[in-house]
């Protein structure tokens, strides 16, 4: 067949019409002498197409051979993956039954752990539910501190304000005061004289209430003297008849009269000095408290 192809291909080889010589008509010119071409040998024309024609066929020769040994090669190939991919094949068989068994290992485990894992989620869901209502009510909690803590910022700032203000005064205050107790201390030093003075005056004032109280009990007993022998006189106008003992009685009687009643003045001067001394002594007393008083402030 492929020599078939190889003949269908070449062109034939045959004499035409202008190979031939020939002859044109013509009466009355005369004969023209031509160089006559001689035509090309056959046999020179049949070698150089056998010449191709049988390079042609060593081609399709060669060409057949080396696509037989790529058939072979691609054929032992062929084999070769056949052979390995039957035995990948059934080591994968193998490795699908481990991992079936695997699988079906890990599903009742997976099984055992999804039921437990739905426990955990509903008592996780559960704990997550009372978390967001704790959650909630810290919030609700929290915006009212928040609340609480504006107000307290807003009254803070406000007091500050006010506590601005009154360290104003009281800045003025204090330089009032600086003066005032500069001025203090001048009057301390005049009242600590005056408190000596004082000192001294109280202790005259005592020494003459003491004075007082000793008159004063002395004068007691000269009323009580004076009663016992106004007693003893009545006794004795009881007792005598005569008017000589009358008037000696009469005259006794206006002298213990004068007597009562000079002491009983002298029990009410005693009796106003001491008001007198005792209102003083207080008034001191006063003075040298609120003198005290007034140092222990500043």
């Amino acid at each position: 067949m492929r020599n078939d192809d190889i003949d269908g291909d070449l062109p034939r080889i045959r004499a035409t019409d202008d190979d031939r010589v020939t002859e044109r008509p013509g009466a009355a010119e005369p004969p023209v002498v031509r160089a006559v071409r001689e035509p090309t040998p056959r046999r020179q024309r049949n070698g150089a197409l056998w010449a191709v024609c049988l390079s042609l066929l060593i081609a399709l020769v060669g060409l057949g051979y080396w696509s037989h040994q790529q058939q072979s090669r691609l054929q032992r190939q062929l084999v070769a993956t056949q052979e390995s991919f039957a035995r990948i094949s059934e080591e994968a068989a193998g490795r699908l039954q481990d991992i079936s068994g695997k699988v079906i290992a890990t599903e009742s485990n997976l099984s055992q752990g999804e039921q437990s894992r739905a426990q955990q989620l509903s008592q996780l869901e559960q704990k997550v539910e009372q978390l967001a209502a704790i959650q909630q009510t810290q919030q609700e909690a929290l915006q009212e501190q928040q609340q609480r803590l504006q107000q307290a910022m807003e009254t803070h700032t406000q007091r500050l304000t006010t506590l601005d203000g009154l360290a104003g005064t009281l800045g003025e205050q204090v330089e009032r005061q600086q003066q005032s107790l500069t001025e203090l201390t001048l009057q301390v030093e005049s009242t600590s004289e005056a408190q000596a003075g004082l000192r001294n005056d109280l202790t005259q004032a005592s020494e003459r209430l003491q004075g007082l109280a000793e008159l004063e009990r002395q004068l007691e007993e000269q009323g009580t003297q004076l009663a016992r022998q106004r007693g003893e006189l009545q006794a004795l106008l009881q007792a005598s008849s005569g008017t000589s003992v009358e008037q000696e009685m009469l005259v006794l009687r206006s002298e213990i009269d004068q007597r009562l009643a000079s002491t009983e003045d002298s029990l009410r001067a005693i009796d106003s000095f001491r008001l007198q001394a005792n209102r003083n002594i207080s008034t001191l007393q006063s003075q040298l408290s609120n003198l005290q008083q007034q140092m222990n402030q500043r």
